[in-house]
């Protein structure tokens, strides 16, 4: 069957297009755009127009451009079902060149080909227009500060005469304004010169300006933080198309747009009056302090209790164990190899419904966690906000998607069926509707079988970016413009309440957004095994705690790809040991060799480097000698809202932006290059003393330190008394 297909917005990818779109998607007033279209089969078609009109008068037709066949691209993570699928859809695509009319007039067009007619699509002119009083609401809240507060300099609305879509606000910048926040970002610490947007994604890896975790929270050197109380779309402009002005670009709403100011000489004090005022900044448990282990090729009860035992004969004591590959991978609430007889899919089944073979994965799964606990370690288990597209008949699992397409228990489309995920990942699957108490109370009641009879602790809460789309409504009456950057946060908070009415538990969670602080802890995501990748991730941390985050952690030296140097993994050991969370993780590698895990072990094998496990076992002792410093320093975070992990440029610019104060007494300034044997770190102002030599350094100036192995450059701010722990 012919086919001619244009979609002006696509799938609405944040950052890439297809070439069905427009181009585009939102063109001005008197701006040329172009009209993608694609016709499938190849070659059936051989001439497509396209018909337009302005404000009801009929314009001149136009003949299309053909630009060849298309095959869609492969993208990272589509499974191999559907990769065949793709693989098919051959095309051939189309260029049009049309120009959106003047303000207010309404331009409508349509695509013909052998007879066949699309519908019809309409582009009303906008144009950025001066604001009056009259015409836009822009509420400013001024949180402290008075009259200190910037100085909007300039307001303009996009407009197509009949309402606002967009704000942008124009303040002005001084030529050595620094600008840092706006929540997990990988590429800088300094903002300034960057054009930075609000929009949470899943970028897999070499994250640049896109990030998981964005937080409409800016921070300026000036001694002012801004907080843009909005969940939609927005832009900022800092001092990238000038030196003396830096811009807000913003979605709004009907009552405009609410900025809440925050005033003061201390940056961290400024954090902390925007994590508390967005917060509780809640305070997790303090066995979550403690070294955490992973590895997503741990699909076995065998392997785990191997690993974890493994750790303890190196008297390398673990805390935490996120076990990754333990579900169906259908329901994802089901252990793999667990027989049971499906339920109908408004129940919820118990630990006693089910029967586990001695031959299966997970023989005794109770057991094990019981075990583990026994050992001193908490169990997580790995979730995902999505019901998975199965096309093979599965029982529990089609009871439970009757039920929930039934009950309308997903995120749905404007004309009410419920939506589809859109990116690769999961691709197809639905999207519980996290505002919707009774999606929410189900999804989550299936689950709740591992707290209550198992004795689990918590959730790894991965993924959450999976909404694309504006249009999309959910069930408290806001749209996906309102809720893509919120839905993360919305997911994890959930998943954390439900836990933490059962038993003392914690979410580990990718993504997020304002408020995120309320349901602990949270990882940096995807990231290569890499000196670069390392790099990024410190910054990440740093700016996430700018943003409110505090409890934060990565994956040491990476999760990706090939394993790190021993010198790599050793250094990235390093830093983890003085960050909040202390955790290394491997990605899934299709059960092939080599052994791909980030275990000190492995990496001792991998790399024939007898170094690695005595010295990550050092590192660790470390940590725990300094448990009640850090326990105290995670309380003082939670109660006054200031970060863990105090980046020092924001209290000396001369410093490096990888350089933080780890609580308010420790100075670490990680080693990140290879082949050093010293390291230079600025320190700032007043005096500090070597955590390893006891040597005492007037700051203000460059330090050169010996750094082995076994080594950070790690100073105590004289006069500081450092709680630690005898061992």
């Amino acid at each position: 069957m012919k086919q001619v297909i244009h979609a002006p917005l696509g799938h609405e990818h944040p950052y890439e297009q297809r070439p069905e779109e427009r181009f585009p998607r939102h063109p001005l007033a008197n701006e040329s755009f172009t009209i993608g279209i694609v016709t499938r089969p190849p070659h059936a078609i051989d001439a497509v127009t396209v018909h337009s009109e302005i404000d009801g008068v009929l314009q001149e037709m136009i003949y299309a451009k053909s630009l060849g066949g298309w095959r869609p691209e492969l993208e990272h993570g589509v499974g191999a079902e559907y990769l065949e699928r793709l693989e098919r859809i051959e095309q051939d695509i189309w260029q049009v060149n049309l120009i959106v009319p003047e303000f207010g007039k309404t331009l409508t067009y349509w695509i013909e080909a052998d007879g066949i007619q699309t519908e019809k699509f309409t582009i009303i002119g906008e144009t950025w227009q001066a604001a009056t009083d009259s015409q836009l609401s822009v509420d400013i809240s001024h949180i402290a500060g008075g009259d200190d507060t910037p100085q909007i300099t300039k307001i303009e609305y996009l407009s197509d005469a009949q309402q606002v879509r967009r704000v942008r606000l124009t303040f002005d910048a001084t030529p050595d304004e620094g600008f840092y926040g706006l929540g997990e970002r990988f590429n800088a610490l300094n903002q300034r010169g960057n054009v930075m947007d609000i929009r949470c994604y899943e970028q897999y890896k070499s994250q640049g300006k896109r990030t998981y975790m964005p937080i409409p929270f800016l921070l300026s050197s000036n001694g002012y933080g801004l907080w843009v109380n909005s969940t939609r779309w927005m832009q900022f402009d800092l001092a990238a198309s000038g030196d003396s002005a830096w811009i807000l670009e913003a979605d709004v709403n009907d009552d405009g747009l609410q900025l809440h100011w925050f005033m003061g000489d201390d940056p961290f004090q400024i954090i902390g009056q925007f994590a508390c005022q967005t917060g509780p900044v809640v305070l997790p448990p303090e066995w979550s302090f403690g070294l955490w282990m992973s590895g997503n090729e741990w699909n076995s009860q065998q392997r785990v209790m191997k690993e974890v035992q493994t750790s303890l004969d190196h008297d390398i004591q673990p805390s935490v164990i996120v076990i990754e590959a333990w579900s169906d991978e259908t329901t994802f609430y089901i252990w793999n190899d667990a027989q049971y007889d499906a339920v109908g899919g408004g129940d919820a089944l118990t630990y006693d419904d089910f029967t586990y073979p001695e031959d299966g994965k997970w023989h005794d799964p109770k057991g094990m966690i019981d075990w583990l606990h026994d050992q001193g370690v908490k169990v997580l288990l790995w979730q995902i906000p999505v019901f998975k597209d199965v096309q093979e008949s599965h029982p529990q699992h089609d009871a439970d998607r009757n039920y929930f397409e039934e009950n309308t228990l997903g995120i749905r489309e404007p004309d009410g069926s419920l939506h589809r995920v859109r990116p690769f990942w999961f691709r197809g699957g639905y999207i519980p509707d996290m505002t919707n108490p009774q999606a929410r109370e189900w999804w989550l009641d299936k689950r709740a079988y591992l707290l209550d009879d198992m004795g689990i602790d918590g959730f790894k809460t991965d993924g959450g970016e999976h909404l694309w789309g504006e249009s999309v409504v959910f069930t408290d009456g806001r749209t996906g413009a309102e809720v893509w950057n919120e839905y993360p946060q919305l997911y994890s908070e959930a998943y954390y309440e439900f836990s933490n009415r059962k038993r003392e538990a914690v979410t580990f969670s990718r993504a997020g957004y304002t408020g995120s602080q309320r349901a602990p802890l949270h990882w940096a995501g995807d990231e290569n095994s890499t000196w670069d990748a390392y790099r990024h991730s410190i910054l990440a941390g740093l700016s996430a705690g700018i943003s409110g985050i505090s409890f934060w952690g990565w994956d040491i030296a990476g999760f990706s790809g090939e394993i790190p140097s021993a010198e790599l993994f050793l250094r990235a050991t390093a830093m983890a040991t003085l960050c909040p969370v202390m955790q290394y993780h491997s990605e899934f590698n299709n059960h092939q060799e080599p052994n791909v895990d980030r275990t000190p072990w492995n990496i001792q094998k991998r790399t024939g480097d007898e170094r690695v496990i005595p010295i990550f076992r050092e590192f660790v002792k470390l940590r725990e000698k300094l448990m009640p410093y850090i326990w105290q320093e995670a309380q003082y975070s939670s109660r006054s809202g200031q970060p863990m992990m105090r980046a020092l440029q924001l209290i000396d610019p001369k410093a490096s932006q990888y350089d933080y104060l780890f609580g308010r007494d420790l100075l670490v300034s990680p080693v990140i290059q290879a082949d050093a044997e010293t390291w230079t770190t600025y320190l700032p102002v007043g005096r500090w003393r070597s955590f390893w030599t006891d040597d005492v350094f007037e700051g203000g100036k460059n330090v050169t330190t010996s750094v082995p192995l076994n080594r950070i450059p790690l100073f105590i701010r004289n006069g500081s008394q450092i709680k630690t722990s005898h061992l």
